[in-house]
């Protein structure tokens, strides 16, 4: 579902060369075209920018400034100073030839970890959090396009993703009837109708670094609620979790291949406290909040959660569901509009402030269905 709403984004940006979608053995890849690589075969080395911190020995170079693992790595380009950094990853070829020899999951998740203890180590500038670290690697590496949302805000098939900048949080719930359909009258099932909550929440900065969530929306429509309701308490996440810079979502089904659990939102001072937490919940069948110091946890009913964010489409503010493709946002225009749109479609992801990359893509709807957005992304075609 997609709503939109008022605004506009119509001050001047930056687009450069960005990302081309390409056929790959039917295994579609997102491409970066702006940077530099090299082709190891089933490897690839790229570079990229991140500001240096104060770690300055060599021993911390060579040792807790860098991460050597065996499909994905980084490490610094030369001497101390350098801004310049080294990234190994698949390159297009090789996410086929690996697959059924490496866990590329279990190897990201060994990777991102890596990213967070270089970042506590003093590698990276202070303020840039792991989750604008991983961004900006997610930006220069080849991707499977249907895992590019994954591979920005997650561990791959974890359940969870960690909440960013442009994320809204939508809590909504219709609470069950007390007693059978059958034996209400027409006046109690139009209150029953009428007996739900919701609640949203948007994922802004927080001042220095981290996120936190601003309550936008709260409609409570329970005539018999008293102080104190779970539902009540579900609108006083921003006071919840406002000591906790770093938020992450278990969406329902976490440990789906054993017994499904409900959705839930943890928060921890950092990413380190945020992973042993994340350890903890998934030994849990099924996965449920538990008590570690330094974190906040909070298990919403079933059904409640889901996970939005924000894009532009033609100058407009829009509001998707995570995960969404091209082809789910122009699925409501009619069959002539939508092949004038699919024809003329232009789309923008966002590299940082006002800089764009333009993201290149066959105008099909195969192509459109494989092209997965993300937040920031700008969406535009004519009329």
């Amino acid at each position: 579902m997609l709503l939109c709403c008022s605004g506009c984004f119509g001050h001047k940006i930056a687009i450069e060369n960005g990302f081309r979608l390409i056929e790959n053995n039917g295994a579609p890849m997102l491409v970066p075209t702006n940077g530099q690589s090299s082709d190891l075969g089933n490897f690839q080395t790229s570079t990229l920018v991140l500001p240096r911190g104060s770690a300055g020995a060599k021993d911390q170079i060579s040792h807790q400034c860098a991460i050597n693992g065996e499909v994905f790595s980084l490490r610094s380009a030369s001497p101390l100073d350098s801004r310049d950094w080294i990234v190994r990853s698949p390159s297009i070829s090789g996410w086929n030839a690996l697959a059924g020899e490496i866990d590329v999951d279990s190897q990201w998740k060994i990777f991102t970890r890596g990213l967070a203890r270089m970042n506590e180590n003093g590698c990276f500038r202070s303020g840039l959090t792991v989750l604008e670290i991983r961004a900006a690697i997610a930006q220069r590496i080849p991707l499977p396009a249907h895992e590019v949302p994954l591979f920005f805000y997650s561990e791959l098939r974890m359940g969870f993703i960690d909440l960013a900048p442009g994320m809204e949080v939508r809590l909504q719930q219709i609470l069950p009837p007390r007693e059978p359909i059958g034996a209400r009258s027409k006046d109690a099932l139009g209150t029953w109708a009428a007996n739900d909550w919701e609640a949203n929440y948007e994922v802004i900065p927080r001042p220095g670094e981290g996120v936190r969530l601003k309550l936008t929306q709260k409609v409570q429509r329970v005539p018999d609620a008293g102080s104190g309701s779970e539902w009540e308490e579900l609108f006083s996440l921003s006071q919840r979790f406002a000591q906790t810079p770093v938020l992450r979502l278990f969406l329902e089904g976490v440990n789906g291949e054993r017994e499904v659990s409900n959705g839930i939102l943890i928060g921890a001072s950092n990413q380190g406290q945020l992973a042993a937490l994340t350890d903890l919940i998934h030994q849990g069948d099924p996965a449920k909040c538990i008590n570690y110091p330094g974190t906040v946890c909070v298990e919403f009913p079933r059904g409640a959660p889901s996970l939005y964010y924000t894009i532009w489409v033609n100058g407009q503010r829009t509001s998707c569901l995570f995960g969404s493709s091209l082809a789910d946002l122009m699925m409501s225009l009619p069959r002539p509009e939508h092949m004038m749109a699919l024809n003329s479609v232009q789309v923008l992801r966002r590299l940082n402030f006002d800089h764009y990359a333009e993201i290149d893509f066959p105008r099909t709807e195969s192509g459109a269905t494989q092209l997965r957005l993300l937040p920031g992304d700008r969406v535009r075609w004519g009329h």
